[in-house]
């Protein structure tokens, strides 16, 4: 990785936007905030403001460093899979750190501009359906991906499986960004887990069939 490329140069400004931004607003924060939020999205523990800094200050070097770990996943991969798809796995860490850089903004934001939580739901139905984006083009490797012993030891398993899963995630994703916007946070929290569970399901599902299919013949 080159410290001095755009994309790593992208990565430090997305990591501490939100530190600098907090440093900002820092003296507009009320004492007490909300530190923990319920089913229904309403606040249920508050804390002293100060606490913020060690939430941004986690989730930031989350993010830095798996984005250290996925464009460096060449050097671990004992069988060298995943510099197939080394391009797209590092757009897959730019992702994550937009993300996670995207909700540290909110939680700050949130903190003296109370809103009723939607925005979190749409942010991750938005990267759901990003990610969903990426899976047709992941080649197998074990570390990015729908990793199953079945899709793990043949290709073809590999390939349709994403592709079902990249389609199955960006309309899960969609729908999770289309409901965001409807409903409201205690209903949208009722039925995020839902679909949660049927993105994830329904490709391992097919891929274990397509399995058992491939083994009979």
């Amino acid at each position: 990785m080159k410290f001095l490329s755009a994309k790593f140069f992208l990565v430090l400004v997305l990591v501490t936007a939100p530190i600098i931004y907090l440093k900002i607003v820092y003296d507009m924060l009320p004492e007490k905030i909300a530190v923990h939020f319920g089913a229904d999205m309403q606040p249920d523990r508050f804390g002293d403001k100060s606490e913020l800094w060690n939430i941004i200050l986690i989730l930031m070097g989350v993010s830095f460093l798996l984005y250290i770990l996925m464009v460096n996943l060449g050097k671990i991969d004992p069988k060298n899979q995943s510099m197939q798809s080394k391009d797209l796995i590092e757009k897959i860490g730019l992702s994550v750190v937009t993300f996670l850089s995207l909700i540290s903004i909110y939680i700050i934001y949130n903190s003296f501009n109370p809103t009723n939580g939607n925005f979190i739901f749409i942010l991750l139905g938005g990267f759901f359906a990003f990610l969903g984006n990426f899976m047709y083009n992941v080649k197998p490797n074990y570390f990015v991906g729908i990793r199953l012993p079945w899709t793990l030891e043949n290709e073809e398993n590999w390939r349709k499986t994403h592709h079902l899963g990249g389609k199955i995630w960006v309309i899960g994703g969609l729908l999770i960004v289309l409901t965001g916007i409807l409903l409201s946070p205690a209903l949208m929290y009722k039925i995020l887990l839902p679909i949660l569970l049927v993105i994830v399901l329904i490709p391992v599902i097919f891929s274990y069939r397509y399995y058992e299919k491939s083994k009979n013949k």
